[in-house]
């Protein structure tokens, strides 16, 4: 930092990152990146330069540290703690694990190799119940759009069951193409850092993603986090107000 931090800085720095604590989603890493850009974003701790910009890979060294750069880890004091040999592959990941976006699955993250065969029976109530580990689709319904896995086992009635739920399933999608609701999972930097332009970050990590129907939630940000290598301005202190970032296009590769 280049500036001792107001008292009204910390005090805000204090009440996002008890925030991001109380959150039951804000872990793991989510919670690392968000609290190392959070310390960025109130105390200027990567200072901004005069144009209020931030390179992506400034905040990524400073979170994940670099080994290029010993010590560089925030809140390090130890010249041994080396960091990361890619910090920013590995906050790129991050955000973009962390993309606002719909997931179909209403199973989660079931593995396919779980998954037991779905045809009815016949001559008694229930399923069939066998493995179907190597036989296992994810099938989308057209009303809402969810998938879940459905797979038959190595019975030739149960092959011939599931030959038939395909078949029908792509015609029915085919007629009657699935919504795409709105997001129900991601943006939880989002929530937190709303001073972010995270609409830019995520196109950027994934040239994919489109606004999901909810629309905007935040009013646009005034910060630009650049994703480039380019040089920028000497850095200046922000002890005052709310930084906001915006992300460049065309950054690291």
């Amino acid at each position: 930092m280049t500036a001792q931090p107001s008292f009204a800085d910390l005090h805000a720095h204090n009440q996002r990152v008890t925030r991001m604590l109380a959150d039951p989603e804000c872990v793991g890493e989510l919670l690392l990146v968000g609290i190392g850009m959070a310390r960025c974003v109130d105390l200027g701790d990567p200072p901004w330069s005069e144009t209020g910009s931030m390179q992506m890979k400034l905040i990524a060294d400073a979170v994940y540290g670099n080994r290029r750069l010993q010590g560089g880890i925030l809140g390090s004091v130890h010249l041994h703690d080396r960091g990361d040999s890619r910090p920013r592959r590995r906050i790129r990941d991050v955000f973009f694990a962390d993309r606002r976006r719909y997931c179909p699955d209403v199973d989660g993250d079931r593995s396919w190799a779980n998954v037991t065969c779905g045809r009815p029976m016949v001559r008694r109530e229930g399923l069939c119940g066998r493995s179907a580990s190597s036989n296992a689709r994810r099938l989308t319904d057209p009303a809402t759009g969810q998938r879940r896995w459905i797979g038959h086992c190595s019975q030739p009635a149960c092959k011939q069951w599931f030959t038939d739920l395909l078949d029908r399933n792509r015609a029915e999608l085919a007629a009657h193409p699935a919504p795409v609701p709105p997001a129900n999972t991601g943006g939880v930097l989002e929530r937190h850092l709303p001073e972010i332009d995270w609409w830019a970050v995520w196109r950027h990590v994934d040239p994919q993603w489109s606004p999901p129907p909810e629309g905007r939630r935040f009013e646009r940000p005034t910060l630009r986090l650049l994703v480039t290598d380019d040089d920028l301005p000497e850095p200046v202190s922000v002890s005052r107000g709310r930084p906001a970032l915006v992300v460049h296009e065309g950054g690291w590769r």
